[in-house]
């Protein structure tokens, strides 16, 4: 129905007024028009709109629905109402609404815009992103959709649904169209920062973000990441700059403490964290990063400690139950610990447990009932827990163990009364719950096989290679210097977490290779040719390399090679894992390092998982800077044991 003349210029008018922001005016007008034609459905929708502004709810949402009664094909009102339903709440309403408009008018593009952003808060993602796709398409110079679009994006890259790059180009591309676009600088900062190797563009678009708001959090955060790209002195201004403004800000302080540590200004770092938690005794972050500097000072009585009261505080925090049992499990409080332990599957950094049925087991009695024991964390740990597979299937009526595929060959050839079937994904079983009365994670058998250090057996090797494989290995390599001893090398850990701590420079190993009468073979994964090609060059010393194995492809040949050596050297990586469970011979050079690595347990020389590690430890130093001097004791004890075995001395 079209307005007349007169109901027509006064609504003119009234817009006018409304856009100028005279509201009470507008409002007047509008009132005209509704008396004049009470059926005016764009004089009721303005009216919703102004109402809507002063936070009348009700009232606005009386007028949006009258308007609607008397014109349901004008898009604009159907797009105020789910503006309203949006803030009221109704987030069914607010995206039919949207929906509503979208179709009356397909290229409507704020419409798309405001359903998107409902869907991205309900974590649906994907849609989300098609309607951002429509809203830049719609709208190809708002850079609102080409954030949105990238933020969607992004997303979907954590979950593998998508890829990096395309949401990159978006969020770039918003950047063109507004360069002072302070969310779509945090976001490609947050993007880049999932990973290491863009960590300098990530503080890159920080900086941009504070010269647009320099917000105290955004020094913070930027402190964070110039410690991660290993720019100390920066990052510790960055973090004072943020102090200044929020000296009691807990997370701020937590930041600062972490840069400090990572300085090796432990006793600072110490004392920062204590501040965060008197700031806020519930952070549970500063009790972890407490930990860990009490863990580099040598004070691990004070690190269960405050965990412990961490936990008293945080009882549900799987975190702080995460940290204080590796440092249970490391001083040997083995029950306490592996309680504790099982509260990895909660923190998200390990594999989440797995749907049941079938149920947990718990250590009911296994006669005649059928347990899937399945793999998880590295593929160290799952050697390391290996061992105790043997014993499951003494007990239980029939195993089922699944395990990384690599690690099928080895796992049947050494369990043939279990039956030993490949996982693809993580968390996810490949064996139907059918017939199976029980599961478990194969590190939570520990729990009721190794309670106390007297329950772990002297095993003399429990994993077995390919014999003749073994044997033809071992030949090729006595073949290269007859009547040397053969000796395997690794020195490097790819962990992404604290792969750093338990890593050296095999050029800083001259005491070892330089030891007479041995043939060196390298042991070590991945590409390690200018490693090799620096030892040559630094010591004149020819480390072996065989072309023909790598344990990348296959781990059963590794695990043949590993058995061919008379001793292995390695640094704390899945190598000490083979050599132990198969029995060889093997030299375990450990730094000092965090208590992560608990299995190595304190103040040892041997293993109670692996009856042929000998344990070559480094004296403790108050240091995160692993040097060649912090390696110096371990690596010169190893290169005077290896002089005496050559020598065929004891």
């Amino acid at each position: 129905m079209k307005s007349q003349p007169k109901t027509e210029a006064l609504l003119h008018k009234a817009v006018a007024h409304h856009q100028a922001g005279r509201l009470a005016a507008a409002e007047a007008l509008y009132v005209k028009v509704i008396k004049a034609e009470p059926r005016n459905a764009d004089a009721l929708n303005l009216l919703g709109a102004i109402a809507h502004r002063r936070n009348q709810v009700k009232k606005a949402k009386t007028f949006f629905e009258r308007a609607i009664a008397r014109n349901p094909d004008i898009p604009d009102i159907h797009f105020n109402l789910g503006n309203l339903l949006s803030t009221m709440g109704d987030s069914d309403g607010a995206l039919a609404a949207y929906g509503r408009a979208i179709a009356l008018k397909p290229a409507y593009g704020d419409a798309h815009l405001n359903l998107g952003v409902l869907l991205y808060k309900a974590d649906r993602f994907e849609e989300a992103a098609e309607c951002f796709r429509s809203a830049a398409a719609s709208a190809p110079l708002d850079p609102r959709g080409h954030y949105n679009l990238g933020q969607s994006l992004a997303k979907l890259c954590l979950a593998k649904l998508s890829l990096t790059d395309d949401a990159e180009v978006c969020l770039k591309r918003a950047l063109e169209l507004n360069p002072k676009y302070l969310e779509a600088h945090l976001a490609l900062a947050a993007l880049y920062t999932e990973g290491e190797d863009r960590i300098v563009e990530a503080a890159a678009h920080l900086r941009e973000a504070i010269g647009i708001d320099p917000r105290p959090e955004y020094y913070s955060n930027l402190g964070d990441l110039l410690r991660r790209a290993g720019d100390i002195e920066a990052a510790l201004a960055a973090h004072l700059k943020a102090l200044a403004s929020l000296p009691d800000e807990p997370a701020i302080l937590h930041n600062y403490a972490v840069t400090l540590h990572a300085n090796g200004q432990f006793q600072q770092a110490r004392e920062i964290f204590r501040r965060a938690l008197t700031c806020d005794p519930g952070f549970i972050k500063s009790y972890i990063g407490l930990a860990k500097v009490c863990e580099h000072l040598g004070l691990l009585d004070e690190a269960i400690s405050l965990l412990a009261q961490g936990v008293a505080l945080n009882s549900q925090s799987p975190e702080l139950l995460l940290k204080l049992s590796f440092l249970q499990l490391a001083t040997g409080s083995l029950q306490e610990g592996w309680r504790n332990y099982e509260s990895r599957m909660a923190t998200g950094v390990k594999r989440v447990l797995r749907h049941s049925p079938p149920a947990y087991w718990a250590g009911e009695d296994l006669s005649g009932k059928t347990i899937l024991i399945w793999g998880e964390q590295g593929l160290g740990d799952e050697i390391l827990y290996g061992s105790m597979v043997s014993e499951m299937i003494a007990r239980a009526g029939r195993c089922i163990v699944e395990c990384t595929p690599r690690m099928v060959p080895i796992f049947a050839r050494s369990f043939p009364r279990a039956t030993i079937s490949p996982f693809y994904v993580q968390g996810v079983s490949t064996t139907p719950a059918a017939g199976v009365d029980f599961q478990a994670a194969i590190a939570s058998i520990g729990q009721f096989l190794r309670p106390d250090l007297e329950s772990f057996p002297r095993d003399q090797g429990y994993l077995k290679a390919d014999e003749a494989r073994t044997a033809e290995l071992r030949a090729r390599y006595q073949a290269i210097n007859p009547g040397n001893l053969v000796v395997g090398l690794s020195w490097r850990s790819k962990n992404v977490d604290i792969g750093a701590l338990k890593s050296t420079d095999p050029s800083f190993w001259g005491e070892i290779l330089a030891v007479p009468g041995v043939t060196f073979v390298n042991l070590q994964y991945g590409d390690c040719a200018e490693e090799l090609a620096a030892v040559k060059g630094r010591l004149g010393i020819d480390v072996f390399h065989d072309r023909h194995v790598d344990p990348l492809v296959s781990m059963d040949d590794f695990f043949a090679q590993v058995a061919a050596m008379d001793l292995v050297i390695s640094t704390s990586n899945t190598t000490v894992h083979v050599a132990g469970s198969l029995n060889t011979p093997v030299w375990l050079l450990l730094s000092p390092t965090p208590v992560s690595m608990w299995y190595w347990l304190l103040n040892r020389a041997d293993s109670p998982w692996y009856p042929s590690l000998r344990i070559l430890r480094s004296p403790f130093q108050a240091t995160n800077a692993l040097t060649p001097d912090v390696w110096g004791p371990a690596v010169g004890e190893a290169g005077l044991n290896l002089r005496r075995l050559a020598q065929g001395r004891p």
